[in-house]
C-alpha cells in the first residue's frame, strides 16, 4: 500500500511511504514470510489474527518485490502488486520529482479496487504545494 501522511515540515505536505502487509489468523505463514525474507515485523491484530509488516522502502524494493517477480500473486492482487513496483521505483529514486509524486498518487488510486481511504487523492492534490525552486522563491 501507499501510505499519505500529512506532514507540515515537508515542503509538499504529504510524506509518501510505501508498505506491505499480509494479514492471517494463522501466524505460522507470516513467520515463515519474515523468516524467508528476512525483515519486517510481526504484530498482533485486532481481530485476534496477526500482521506481517515491512515499512523499510529499502527492504520492499531489495526483497519484497523481488521475491514476489520470482513467485507471481495471481488475480486482483497481482494487478495491485504491479502498480505497487511502479509506486515503488518511483519513491526509490534519489530525488523524487513533481512528476513522480502526482504519479504515485495515481498508481495508489488503482490498487484494491480503489479501497477506503483515508485521504483522497484529490484532497492529496489539492493541499500539494511543492517547495518552489531557489529562483523562484520571494
Amino acid at each position: 500500500m501507499i501510505v499519505c501522511r500529512r506532514r507540515g515540515d515537508y515542503g509538499r505536505k504529504w510524506k509518501l511511504s510505501a508498505a506491505f502487509n499480509v494479514s492471517q489468523h494463522d501466524r505460522a505463514p507470516l513467520d515463515l514470510f519474515h523468516e524467508t525474507l528476512g525483515c519486517g515485523s510481526l504484530r498482533r491484530a485486532g481481530n485476534g489474527g496477526w500482521y506481517w509488516e515491512v515499512n523499510r522502502l529499502s527492504d520492499i524494493s531489495s526483497r519484497i518485490v523481488p521475491f514476489f517477480e520470482r513467485f507471481p500473486l495471481v488475480g486482483q492482487k497481482a494487478n495491485d502488486f504491479g502498480l505497487f513496483r511502479s509506486a515503488v521505483a518511483l519513491l526509490s529514486k534519489p530525488v523524487v520529482s513533481e512528476t513522480d509524486y502526482v504519479q504515485v498518487i495515481q498508481l495508489r488510486e488503482g490498487m484494491n479496487r480503489g479501497g477506503k481511504r483515508r485521504y483522497s487523492a484529490a484532497r492529496i492534490l489539492r493541499d500539494y504545494t511543492p517547495t518552489p525552486p531557489a529562483s523562484m522563491a520571494g
